[in-house]
């Protein structure tokens, strides 16, 4: 609870006696004379002349308002015209907002065309690029698979180019050490041409390039090997095996019964076997030569000569140009001889070599 409020204590408000003066008394008033009352009159008459005009002027005015009979009209009139210009102002207004909005939403249609163009476009676009990365990856398939493709054709070349050196190499040894120098086959087998020199592989040239030029020079060199040996008497003269019966080199001739040279080797054969030339060449003798009986010789070129001696028929003419494996007569026991034999002998530059030499070479030819 509150405490309580202190008791309100009320004054009693004294009045004193007026003071009495002790000694002097006051004293008593003057009545004023008729030259004050002039003056005072005399000012208070301006004053109530103001005041009358200013309440005539302002009976005019109220009077003039009061019954003024067009002045409400106009103030109805001007407040009209303020609230038309201003519901124009405002039609305005929001027609021009009604334009800003309508061109907001044309400006908003075309961005969406275009959004939507652009859309179809990059749609276009990106099936586009989608065909073009497939062709790709499928150029890029058909270059793998042809890389694939070459690899297997640079092995493949590089084993025919392995055997062409390995073919090339043998035949050059063997008409090396056959002391045969590279020449035409007869003249016969003469050819001709303008000469093209064939151009090697630029540095940057593949494998496969490279592979096919090394190729192309040992296939020419094989080329150039093999009709070089179309006019060495490698070949077997008789087909079947060869049996030879009396060899190359110092002998006891058989009928004379004393030693001699044999120029060349005797092969076993029956009567009238064919025999064949063992290299390709020109015929130079074709008739009966003495101890040779029925022979036939032929010019291989480059020095190299071969005959077949003890015929018992001769199958070429004088002049005849045969080539390797052609039959040049048969067998048969015609001049100085003992039985039915061919006598086979080989020349180099007029002097009989051992032709077994030549034909060991014709075998390992033919085993390569």
């Amino acid at each position: 609870m509150p405490p309580p409020s202190p008791p309100t204590v009320t004054r009693r408000r004294v009045r004193r006696a007026p003071r009495r003066s002790r000694g002097r008394q006051r004293p008593p008033k003057r009545v004023a004379t008729s030259t004050t009352v002039m003056a005072i009159r005399s000012r208070m008459l301006p004053i109530r002349c103001a005041l009358v005009v200013t309440a005539v002027w302002l009976i005019a005015a109220g009077s003039y308002f009061a019954f003024r009979d067009n002045a409400p009209s106009r103030l109805i009139g001007a407040q009209t015209e303020s609230q038309i210009f201003y519901e124009d102002r405002s039609a305005d207004l929001r027609a021009q907002v009604d334009g800003i909005t309508s061109q907001k939403d044309l400006d908003q249609a075309q961005v969406e065309q275009r959004v939507n163009a652009l859309r179809q476009q990059h749609a276009r676009i990106s099936l586009s690029l989608d065909r073009v990365e497939q062709k790709q990856v499928a150029t890029l398939n058909e270059l793998l698979s042809l890389d694939r493709v070459e690899q297997n054709q640079v092995a493949k070349l590089n084993e025919i180019r392995e055997r062409i050196d390995v073919r090339a190499r043998r035949m050059q040894s063997m008409l090396n050490d056959l002391g045969i120098k590279l020449g035409r086959a007869s003249s016969e087998d003469a050819t001709g041409r303008p000469f093209i020199p064939l151009k090697s592989p630029q540095s940057d040239a593949n494998a496969f390039e490279a592979q096919l030029y090394r190729i192309n020079v040992g296939r020419a060199q094989i080329d150039r090997d093999r009709q070089t040996l179309l006019a060495v008497p490698v070949r077997k003269p008789l087909i079947g095996e060869i049996v030879t019966t009396s060899p190359f080199g110092i002998r006891m001739h058989p009928l004379l019964r004393r030693l001699a040279i044999h120029t060349g080797i005797d092969l076993r054969g029956d009567l009238g076997e064919p025999v064949r030339a063992t290299a390709t060449g020109k015929v130079t003798i074709a008739g009966r030569q003495g101890g040779y009986g029925n022979m036939v010789e032929i010019s291989h070129g480059s020095g190299l000569v071969t005959r077949f001696g003890h015929l018992s028929e001769i199958s070429v003419k004088l002049g005849q140009v045969v080539r390797i494996g052609e039959m040049v007569g048969r067998i048969g026991s015609t001049g100085r001889s003992t039985g039915p034999h061919l006598h086979y002998e080989t020349r180099a530059n007029g002097e009989a070599v051992d032709p077994q030499k030549f034909l060991s070479a014709g075998l390992k030819l033919g085993d390569d």
